[in-house]
């Protein structure tokens, strides 16, 4: 069976939708390496309105068509590996952030403002793909940072500049490529041209590039983890007022420049842990600190709702409403092949492992996740309290 990587909605959803103008702009993404070698990539996905995201299970040997220009079918392919990831109700069969067998992961950002692909060209329809279907067709088809960085340097994979069908505009968009090496290239489409960066830090967020964002990090050059010591002027002595001195003027706000400051700093300022596994709960622990809860952001808008989030075009009196929130946070152990989520409701930490899925079995296959808040009872562990030695 051949699979459209866009199918079309519910009607009531994609009126909404169609009428939404694409601001998830809190994104997050970094790497950590565990002293046992493995590298291992986090990420949250804010937007605003609920993505009811499933895990999406994407087998070897699935035939599948991208998207055109003018609504066209574009690049047909036939999937080489196996593919773990996190879709979006408005597009079930699209990844949004996956990893593949080999350990390829890709993690598809929002940049707003400044994305422009390719151009449309009828003489490349049959290599054309949507933007929104980069991580599937490149964790699809290529097994390191290598093979992705070629397949979009050559233009085997055509990615166009053309609407989202949902949105009814471009979907604007960057991507994290990184594999089992710890290398980690960003793809990025500025001016109609790709734009390849090498990216050492390990991070990503949104808007403005990523050239901009390192250039930014020369403006906190003074922060580090270490408490700085009192400062003496004249006969006064001014102490600090307590632990984590050194990171006086870290950017605490939620804007994309202050977001990769902090994980730039966090992810290299984190003690490195011994396991693969130890570095999954300090992963989670790091992105704590990008959780975006409901009310944090907020848009003063006319005539919204609760699902459209301050994103609606419209008239009337304007309103404060909520927009974007952590929707989901993801890792990917690319070592030893596996995938962790957290949602916003659930709060618990669920794996999929990728030696577990039976990649030969023919069918896209989902995987629901916990999205309801549900604390585990312990009050049965009632034991009586040890004393003495």
């Amino acid at each position: 069976m051949r699979h459209r990587l866009l199918v079309p909605s519910l009607v009531v959803l994609t009126l909404v939708v169609a009428c939404l103008r694409g601001r998830a702009e809190a994104c997050t993404a970094f790497q950590l390496k565990a002293g046992d070698g493995s590298w291992i990539y986090f990420r949250s996905m804010e937007f605003g309105f609920a993505f009811d995201s499933k895990v999406l299970v994407v087998p070897r040997g699935t035939e599948m068509t991208g998207s055109a220009p003018g609504g066209k079918p574009g690049l047909r392919w036939t999937t080489k590996y196996g593919v773990v990831g996190l879709n979006i109700d408005i597009a079930p069969t699209v990844v949004a952030d996956g990893m593949n067998e080999k350990g390829l992961a890709i993690g598809m950002l929002y940049l707003p403002g400044y994305s422009e692909y390719l151009p449309a060209d009828p003489a490349k329809a049959d290599r054309s793909i949507g933007s929104w279907e980069g991580a599937i067709c490149l964790l699809s088809t290529c097994a390191s940072v290598d093979e992705a960085v070629e397949a979009l340097k050559s233009e085997r994979i055509y990615v166009a500049q053309q609407d989202f069908p949902p949105f009814k505009s471009p979907l604007p968009l960057h991507y994290y490529i990184a594999d089992s090496s710890g290398r980690v290239v960003i793809a990025e489409w500025v001016g109609g041209a790709l734009k390849l960066h090498e990216n050492p830090l390990g991070v990503l967020t949104n808007s403005p590039p990523f050239d901009w964002q390192t250039t930014n990090l020369c403006n906190y050059v003074n922060l580090d983890s270490t408490n700085v010591p009192s400062l003496t002027l004249g006969a006064t002595t001014i102490k600090n007022f307590g632990q984590g001195s050194g990171g006086l003027g870290l950017p605490g706000d939620w804007t994309p420049p202050s977001r990769f400051v902090r994980a730039a700093l966090f992810s290299h300022w984190a003690t490195p842990a011994k396991t693969a596994s130890e570095t999954v709960n300090l992963g989670f622990h790091i992105l704590n600190g990008f959780d975006i809860f409901e009310g944090a952001i907020t848009s003063n808008t006319a005539d919204q709702t609760a699902n459209t989030k301050g994103f609606l075009s419209s008239t009337g009196p304007a309103k404060l409403v909520p927009t974007d929130t952590t929707e989901w946070t993801i890792c990917h152990d690319r070592t030893n092949l596996r995938t962790y989520v957290r949602t916003y409701g659930g709060l618990e930490i669920e794996m999929v492992d990728l030696a577990k899925v039976d990649f030969a079995k023919p069918g896209l296959r989902t995987i629901d996740l916990q999205n309801t808040f549900a604390p585990a009872d312990i009050s049965f562990r009632q034991a009586p309290l040890a004393t003495g030695r």
